[in-house]
Order: C-alpha cells, then structure tokens, then sequence
C-alpha cells in the first residue's frame, strides 16, 4: 500500500511540475514566463534538502513570494497555480495547496489532470470523502484516466481499513455497533447465572 501511495504521490507531483507548455494559458506573459523558471530553479533547489532545513524554507518561501505576484499581476496563469501548489505540497501546506488547486480549476475546468492533484491534497489533509469526489470527477472528465483509477483503489482500501481500525477499536463505524461487545444477561443467554 505504502508502495502505491508513492508512487501516486510521485505521479502527481510530475504531473504538476511536468505538464506539458501547451497547457499554458495564452494570457502568460513573457515575463511571467521568466518569474515562473526563476521560482521554478529555487523550487528545484529546495526540493532536494532535508524538509527541516531553514535555507529549504527559505528557499520556498522566495518562489512562493514570485508565484503570487506573477498570479496577482496574471490571475489566468494556470502554470503559476500548478507551481505555487507544488511549493505548497513541498511545505505540506495542503490547506493553501487546496485553494491553489481549486482556482486552477476554475481556470481549465476539464482538466482530470487537476481534480487528480485535489485529490491527493484532500487525501493528504485527511478529507478522504473529498479526495474520492475528486477522482469520480476527474474520471466523468476522463473515463480512461488510469492514475485516477488505481489512485481511487488506494483511497477505498485506505478508507476501507480506517473503517475496519475504527471497528477493532470499538468506535461506531457507518451507524454499526462494531466491536462493541454486551455481555448482559439480556444481551445472550448463556450470560444468565442461574440462582
């Protein structure tokens, strides 16, 4: 499962990074070109330091501070959201990660592409339900979307054994009384004592 999840994690993180220049919106501008290769080289630069480090940090927060400025000036960039969310995915910052995605969408809402990436960062922020809704949608856009359909299979086994912790540990799991045991007289005839 771990293996999976990598790899899906993997994926997504290319995707976002990788996707292909077509993609771009025709509103970029030259140099909103350039600030998202300059962002884009503190990024690299960061990604590949240890996650507590303080230059990482600050390295991240330099091209996060370049891809807001490119989206306050071009708010139809949707290079500059795929980037900004990978630095926000790079600091697990999964809330702003979200919002970031959700305006990309409203920018190339037929993209599967990106509910795939929404996916991964409602999964990762614990919103499982959410996750899930994403892949259905990205598959009603993309029947075929094999990455959505093998990340789908992780997320049900994943809330399949949530559920399944929840039953062994006693907690009500989808209205059932799992786990929980009553040994009262009422409960089972053969607790009854005889007097």
């Amino acid at each position: 499962m771990k293996t999976v999840n990598r790899i899906i994690a993997h994926s997504v993180f290319a995707i976002t990074l990788t996707l292909s220049q077509t993609a771009i919106a025709s509103t970029d501008k030259s140099s909103d070109t350039t600030s998202i290769s300059e962002a884009v080289k503190l990024y690299a630069e960061a990604a590949s330091m240890e996650m507590g480090s303080k230059k990482r940090a600050k390295l991240l927060d330099q091209s996060e501070s370049i891809l807001k400025k490119v989206i306050e000036k071009n708010p139809q960039s949707l290079e500059a959201h795929r980037k900004l969310m990978g630095i926000y995915l790079l600091k697990q910052d999964y809330t702003n990660g979200i919002r970031t995605m959700q305006d990309a969408i409203t920018l190339s809402p037929e993209d599967p592409k990106l509910f795939i990436t929404l996916a991964f960062l409602y999964e990762h922020s614990g919103a499982l339900e959410y996750a899930m809704a994403m892949l259905d949608q990205a598959l009603k856009l993309d029947p075929k979307q094999q990455l959505a359909i093998d990340y789908k299979v992780a997320i049900q086994k994943k809330m399949s054994k949530l559920n399944m912790d929840d039953a062994h540990e006693g907690k009500e799991v989808m209205g059932s009384n799992h786990g929980k045991l009553n040994l009262t007289e009422d409960a089972h005839p053969s607790a009854k004592t005889k007097k």
